[in-house]
């Protein structure tokens, strides 16, 4: 065997090995792209709807009513059946806290004060809350409701 041509067969052979292994990374990288595309896609099918459908619907006693997205954090005053911009502590006065998929009544001036022991209300709660979807401050006929997403 000649010296040159066995340096030329080893060359060659290393230049295969380089290109198979190329070849075995582009197939790696492309399986992996693909994989993480597929994760993506099963990810947003698979995705709950009910973020975007559930909500409270605050009714007052004078017929108005407001609809808040449950995802929302918000906290609604109510006195003497009106939708306000700030608690005061005066008579007739709820205050309706919403955070994080839940609301409750976070502070009443009625007599018995029965509302804000009703604890939170989401969309877990509503299977085993005495009220199922509602609280209910009868005195000053305020009402958070439930109303969304599938249950």
């Amino acid at each position: 065997m000649n010296f040159c041509t066995g340096e030329r067969l080893i060359g060659t052979m290393e230049r295969e090995t380089d290109n198979k292994r190329q070849t075995r990374n582009w197939i790696l990288t492309g399986a992996a792209i693909a994989f993480a595309a597929l994760a993506v896609v099963v990810c947003l099918l698979m995705r709950p709807e009910t973020e975007a459908l559930d909500r409270f619907v605050i009714r007052c006693g004078n017929g108005q009513s407001i609809e808040v997205p449950a995802w929302e954090t918000r906290t609604i005053v109510i006195r003497d059946g009106r939708i306000v911009e700030k608690a005061t502590g005066e008579s007739g006065e709820n205050v309706i806290r919403i955070e994080n998929g839940e609301a409750w009544m976070e502070y009443a001036n009625c007599p018995h004060g029965e509302c804000m022991r009703q604890g939170r209300l989401s969309a877990e709660s509503v299977r085993t809350r005495p009220l199922g979807t509602w609280i209910v401050c009868a005195p000053h006929k305020v009402y958070i409701e439930y109303a969304g997403g599938a249950q």
